[in-house]
């Protein structure tokens, strides 16, 4: 189990800093979590500026369903397929050297009930050494409420974004 523990702190570290470098105006605070155990399981929370969060966590999930990203980043409102599509570009902008592969994911039993199976809710990453590590996406609205609406979508990653 050590090297898995390993491997998922390498690319929760990973994914903690292109959530930093992105520099998205909505992003307060990005920080990783968990020991990477079955009681303790890792992952990486961002928290925006209205005090919502959503995270990726490292925890197995049978059934996974490679989906297509959506065109638009979904609103803060759809945190799950928000953080989901934003990795997935980041990713694609930035080609950690970490990871040979990445892709979105629909999870049974997860999302909205008239779109389970079929809207983003993770990211599977297949790092370099073959070990795959599944980052199953989750939100917490803020108290003020999320918005229906994205509030930047003129926002761009940045240009030769590295981690």
């Amino acid at each position: 189990m050590g090297r898995v523990a390993v491997q998922q702190a390498e690319v929760l570290d990973v994914m903690k800093g292109l959530f930093e470098a992105a520099q998205h105006p909505d992003i307060a605070e990005v920080y990783t979590y968990g020991a990477g155990t079955k009681e303790s399981p890792g992952g990486v929370a961002v928290k925006d500026v209205r005090g919502g969060k959503m995270f990726l966590v490292a925890s197995p999930w049978k059934g996974e369903t490679p989906v297509d990203a959506p065109e638009i980043l979904p609103p803060p409102r759809q945190g799950v397929q928000r953080i989901s599509t934003l990795a997935i570009r980041l990713l694609d902008a930035a080609k950690p050297a970490l990871f040979q592969a990445w892709r979105l994911v629909a999870l049974p039993d997860l999302g909205p009930t008239d779109a389970r199976s079929v809207t983003p809710a993770g990211v599977s990453i297949k790092c370099a050494d073959g070990t795959t590590v599944l980052l199953r996406a989750m939100s917490g609205g803020s108290q003020t409420g999320d918005p229906a609406e994205d509030l930047h979508p003129d926002w761009q990653i940045p240009a030769g974004i590295v981690v």
